[in-house]
């Protein structure tokens, strides 16, 4: 049987500035790239985590392409 699922921790940002879609699809794919890495150096990780951040990218990149 898998243990049960933890979520992430939730992260409170104190302050933001805005971005343009395709900036945020960017840093999105490359902090993606390098949390896959590690995570898999890891032997392991959570792909909850990796599957929502894949989704969300996939979202920013239909909205900059309807653009």
């Amino acid at each position: 049987m898998d243990p049960p699922l933890n979520p992430p921790i939730r992260i409170q940002p104190l302050s933001s500035k805005p971005v343009s879609t395709k900036k945020a699809e960017r840093r999105l794919d490359t902090f993606l790239k390098n949390f896959q890495e590690r995570t898999t150096a890891a032997q392991g990780g959570n792909t909850a985590v990796t599957v929502q951040l894949q989704k969300l990218k996939d979202a920013l990149q239909e909205e900059l392409h309807k653009n």
